[in-house]
């Protein structure tokens, strides 16, 4: 029988960049991630906030990153278990003002930005779309910070054909982990990050493993890093995780059990 293997997703669609995604083994107690940046299959790039607001364009994204995740499984011979994506998972109900899991993070101090209902984003699509057509650059793209969830809803509906799906949000497990962190931009923050669940994990432990952090996905350290925090989540079974929101209602928000975090 294949190794089950535990995936984390730093949802992206920044143009030309590849997306960030860590695949995970148990092996000992501890959660080591496979070597999968330079395979000879790549993760895809991203296409952008010129095309998020284009709905084709983002299935076509989904479908290359589930074909990215299953090509990468069957070369290692690994079967998908469970899979962390930062990113919602579907827009926000119409019939509520604020997502039930983003209030719970809100009230426990964890800021994050507002997923806005379906209808919400067919008029941030709409606000896009008038932005260029007058010329407007496209680093001033209104509802940036929102404009990339078209693209992880779409990611999380592909990837959950393969296997159980858990929205992630690396920052709260930072924040159970480091309480006073600085911002992840600051230098030298993201490897204090890792250190932090390396405590947990059991990884990276030697010189080796810390320089092979670069191998585990495409990215930056940052992006590294929170990939391989939203495989964390995925590996933890049902009684270590604490969750924001509501399962039923299908918000929720699925963060490491305080009462399972090492000193």
């Amino acid at each position: 029988m294949a190794e089950s293997v535990f995936i984390g997703v730093d949802v992206s669609c920044a143009l030309k960049k590849r997306i960030p995604i860590v695949f995970a083994l148990k092996r000992e107690g501890r959660l080591v991630p496979l070597p999968a940046r330079h395979l000879p299959m790549k993760a895809p790039y991203g296409h952008g906030n010129r095309y998020v607001i284009e709905h084709q364009r983002n299935l076509d994204y989904a479908n290359a990153v589930r074909d990215y995740v299953v090509k990468v499984c069957n070369h290692f011979g690994v079967q998908p278990a469970r899979i962390g994506v930062d990113s919602p998972l579907r827009p926000r109900s119409e019939a509520l003002d604020y997502r039930i899991a983003e209030r719970a993070l809100n009230q426990a101090g964890i800021s994050c930005y507002k997923t806005p209902s379906a209808s919400e984003f067919e008029d941030i699509k709409a606000k896009a779309r008038r932005h260029l057509a007058i010329g407007g650059a496209l680093q001033r793209m209104p509802h940036a910070m929102q404009l990339w969830m078209l693209a992880g809803i779409e990611i999380a509906r592909e990837l959950a054909t393969i296997a159980p799906v858990r929205e992630v949000f690396p920052q709260a497990n930072i924040r159970l982990l480091l309480p006073n962190v600085p911002h992840k931009s600051g230098k030298g923050v993201p490897l204090m990050q890792l250190q932090a669940l390396a405590k947990q994990t059991g990884w990276p432990c030697t010189q080796e493993e810390w320089k092979a952090l670069k191998q585990i996905s495409a990215g930056g350290t940052h992006d590294q890093v929170d990939a391989y925090s939203a495989a964390w989540v995925a590996s933890l079974p049902e009684t270590d995780v604490n969750v924001f929101g509501d399962i039923q209602q299908q918000d929720a928000i699925w963060v490491p059990h305080r009462d399972v975090i090492k000193p």
